[in-house]
């Protein structure tokens, strides 16, 4: 093999290795706090919530170690359909979730009342319940992502 074809499949090949390293960039902690507040505010408002209230706005990195920070934010409402049973208010939660976005449920920690969903593509983390008759509880959390 010449110099010259030796040097183009050395070019070649780090050109492939460096392509095949690029994906998705991973968002910043808020980027990813905007999408988990959007995901969490539609399925409220698609679950039929009303009287919502903001109980974690959000918007600030909390620290949590190696220079990473996460977003968190949180709502409660009541629902406004259906006789307000606990465990089909979450049952609605759930499916309007993801009918919104890919979330998968985590099997540990799950109740009729209390189910936690997870998106590795989002990079967000949301728990959805009703904690008593009519009432909705939706919080959420990102990873650990690189400040803005």
């Amino acid at each position: 093999m010449t110099l010259r074809l030796r040097l183009i499949a050395s070019i070649s090949l780090v050109a492939g290795l460096a392509l095949s390293a690029c994906g998705d960039p991973e968002p910043t902690a808020a980027e990813a706090g905007q999408i988990l507040k959007r995901h969490i505010d539609q399925t409220v408002q698609h679950a039929f919530g009303t009287d919502i209230e903001v109980t974690d706005p959000g918007g600030r990195d909390i620290p949590c170690g190696s220079e990473k920070y996460k977003q968190s934010y949180a709502v409660q409402a009541r629902a406004r359909v259906g006789s307000g049973d606990s465990e089909g208010i979450t049952l609605a939660l759930v499916g309007t979730l993801d009918s919104i976005a890919d979330y998968k449920l985590v099997k540990t920690g799950m109740t009729p009342t209390y189910q936690q969903a997870v998106s590795d593509q989002y990079h967000t983390r949301i728990e959805l319940s009703s904690p008593s008759k009519g009432r909705i509880e939706v919080r959420g959390e990102t990873e650990c992502l690189s400040p803005q």
